[in-house]
């Protein structure tokens, strides 16, 4: 929920800002996708959200074990993070651009540090479910 309300403040932001047409996916030679703004974001808190029942079902369910339940924990809070700030972050970058297709955002750059958020992130999320255990 949190990445969904945060790519609708950032949309607010840099809406102005942004061409006709954004990059909605980089492939490895570089920017292979395009659609409108409005679009993208519409698909992208619409992914968020989708994430956020799938994983809120997943910690409500009551047939898992404690140890399930601190992992779903952490890799929804993890995803939402690493993919939060893939999405938005590429998104973001496309203010300013007067052709998407010079877009720069390297994945070389951006993938570690994605992977790093859900990492330090995930690990955030199991600390909160332990916590809850303990109530």
């Amino acid at each position: 929920m949190v990445v969904a309300l945060a790519q609708l403040v950032v949309y607010a932001v840099v809406h102005h800002r942004l061409p006709e047409q954004v990059v909605s996916h980089v492939g490895s030679s570089g920017p292979d996708g395009f659609m409108a703004p409005l679009a993208l974001v519409a698909i992208t808190v619409g992914v968020f959200l989708a994430e956020a029942l799938l994983f809120g079902y997943l910690l409500v369910r009551r047939r898992q074990t404690v140890g399930q339940y601190r992992l779903v924990a952490g890799l929804g809070w993890g995803v939402a993070a690493g993919e939060g700030y893939l999405l938005i972050g590429s998104f973001a970058a496309n203010a300013g651009l007067s052709d998407p297709r010079d877009l720069h955002f390297p994945m070389s750059l951006h993938l570690p540090i994605a992977i790093g958020l859900c990492a330090v992130v995930g690990a955030v999320g199991v600390a909160l479910a332990r916590k809850a255990d303990r109530r």
